[in-house]
């Protein structure tokens, strides 16, 4: 079946190490849509991060957010499906993390909130125009409702055992996703990027057969295995290559415009 959708994942695929788009990887997007083929994002980031990213690459579909668990239109924030933290759980995970000086950041629908920001906390939010974060304090309460993604974040290697005891606690109300290291997103339980693109395909009428995916980490590895195309940057993990259908050029080297191209035969 001929692709209708190509959906990319951000970090370490369609943004280079700079945390930009080269123009290669814009210009085949374009060349995609010139085709009638859609394009959109499926990232760990927050909507306001997949919607800026998703306007540069022409995207006028919704964009998938928070790992799966929120899709939301790219120009009016709209909602077509979300999936939120249990408020209770959520109030306890902020009251920890504050009261043991752990930093984190939630979303709440578009909204970004934070006990304070810095920049050595958002290192890779440099190059988005406009962002911003809600700074409330210890005064969190009023902001633990219907919270899609909350985000343990270090400028120093986060504790093993952090996640661990967190994990044991709550293993059937939460789930960790894409740990760096220095960033651990917890998402609601039975939430991955492919129960997102899922939601999207069912939305735009699209088969799994008519989607093609790009990624290289291991949030991605549930929408790489599902759909029907899935592509691997070069700087991707092994799991990750070890499950798309191919690899291509590293995301410093517009492996993503490469991918496009030999798929669609543009080049």
């Amino acid at each position: 079946m001929a692709i209708k959708i190509i959906i990319s994942d951000l970090d370490g695929t369609l943004l280079n190490d700079n945390k930009t788009i080269s123009i290669n990887n814009i210009k085949a997007f374009h060349a995609a849509s010139r085709q009638g083929i859609y394009s959109s994002i499926a990232t760990g980031r927050m909507h306001f991060a997949a919607s800026f990213f998703g306007r540069i690459i022409g995207t006028k579909v919704p964009v998938i957010s928070c790992n799966g668990a929120m899709i939301r239109t790219i120009n009016t924030n709209e909602p077509i499906f979300e999936k939120y933290i249990d408020d209770a759980v959520t109030e306890e995970l902020l009251a920890f993390f504050i009261e043991n000086n752990i930093f984190c950041s939630w979303y709440i629908g578009n909204n970004r909130f934070a006990p304070f920001f810095s920049w050595d906390m958002f290192p890779g939010y440099r190059t988005i125009k406009n962002f911003n974060i809600t700074e409330v304090g210890a005064n969190y309460k009023p902001y633990s409702k219907n919270v899609t993604q909350i985000v343990i974040r270090s400028s120093t290697k986060i504790p093993l055992e952090l996640t661990q005891s967190l994990a044991e606690k709550y293993k059937s109300a939460i789930k960790f996703q894409q740990n760096t290291g220095y960033t651990i997103d917890i998402t609601p339980p039975n939430i991955n990027k492919a129960i997102g693109i899922k939601q999207l395909a069912a939305y735009l009428n699209i088969q799994k057969d008519e989607i093609m995916v790009l990624g290289d980490g291991d949030n991605d590895l549930a929408m790489l295995k599902y759909a029907g195309i899935s592509v691997a940057t070069g700087n991707a993990i092994k799991e990750a290559k070890s499950a798309a259908s191919f690899t291509t050029d590293n995301c410093n080297n517009d492996g993503v415009a490469k991918a496009i191209y030999k798929i669609l035969k543009l080049k």
